[in-house]
């Protein structure tokens, strides 16, 4: 994967999974990394609270520049 410093990327990291040390990346349904905005938050609700059979998820969501000072700028705590 390329980092590109120049875009806001959406970043997501679980709980579970090494909260705000391990990040990956929020991708579409078809693969591609999405850009953080204002639809992210809910995008990863739907992917990711449970619902499905899934079980519920603790995880928080940030664009690139937060992303690499280890800060989940927004949370489902």
């Amino acid at each position: 994967m390329v980092l590109d410093l120049n875009q806001e990327m959406a970043w997501i990291t679980f709980m579970e999974d090494g909260w705000e040390t391990k990040w990956h990346p929020v991708t579409d349904g078809k693969g591609e990394q999405m850009v953080f905005d204002d639809n992210v938050m809910d995008y990863c609700r739907t992917q990711y609270n449970g619902g499905n059979g899934r079980e519920w998820t603790y995880f928080g969501i940030a664009p690139t520049s937060q992303m690499l000072l280890k800060n989940a700028v927004r949370d489902n705590l």
